[in-house]
């Protein structure tokens, strides 16, 4: 898609910040203020929120044109995982494998969380902690974050900054510039909870061939 002319007319109305440990301190803030961002990861750029933050929630499906029953990708450490979700030995274990990695996991939410309005009807979480600028923020903002890819509906995920801002324009509240994108997909999900370990999303930047190697290396399936 040709994005030049439009961020030409949007760049001048939006807020954009060179992707720095500043610009994290500054995109933390947003978030606990209740704003929503565009910021990269280790492939595509993504939309992030506050978890927790209902109305924030609610301004990220309507950003993206999402409906209000669709469950969002949830960043959190691994030793908050269990707060959360019912982890038994061997999901641990597999957690303890890939967080931090590329990798997105279904873990089994508890009854009644916190973390509701984000998972909407969904008894799953899927949560993703990757080392790369969405962790920089993660430590900044000491908060649980939301996250879904930088697109709308049966479009491309957006893979800089100029297509973000062609996406969404004013109505996201910060763009942090990190260049480029290294890749195309999105994090691919694996359901831990199922024996073997199903796919849920393939990514062939880490494809499911690879995850079940890594898998049988550790006598996991």
């Amino acid at each position: 898609m040709n994005t030049k002319n439009l961020v030409s007319e949007t760049a001048s109305n939006v807020q954009i910040i060179k992707a720095s440990p500043k610009a994290y301190q500054k995109a933390a803030q947003a978030i606990r203020d209740g704003k929503v961002i565009v910021m990269p990861t280790l492939t595509i750029y993504v939309l992030v929120c506050d978890a927790f933050n209902a109305s924030a929630l609610k301004r990220l499906r309507e950003i993206r044109h999402s409906p209000a029953d669709k469950p969002i990708t949830i960043v959190m450490d691994k030793s908050k995982i269990p707060e959360y979700a019912v982890i038994d030995e061997r999901q641990q274990q597999i957690i303890d494998i890939f967080s931090p990695s590329p990798v997105s996991m279904y873990v089994q939410k508890k009854a009644q969380t916190p973390l509701d309005a984000a998972t909407a009807s969904s008894d799953a979480i899927v949560v993703y902690f990757q080392g790369s600028p969405i962790r920089d923020l993660y430590e900044c903002c000491d908060r649980i974050l939301a996250i879904s890819s930088s697109n709308t509906k049966a479009l491309l995920a957006a893979k800089s900054i100029e297509e973000s801002i062609a996406y969404f324009g004013e109505n996201v509240d910060l763009y942090i510039d990190g260049g480029p994108a290294k890749g195309d997909n999105a994090s691919p999900h694996i359901d831990i909870r199922t024996k073997p370990v199903e796919s849920r999303r393939e990514a062939n930047h880490f494809p499911f061939e690879k995850i079940r190697a890594i898998l049988t290396e550790h006598g996991l399936e």
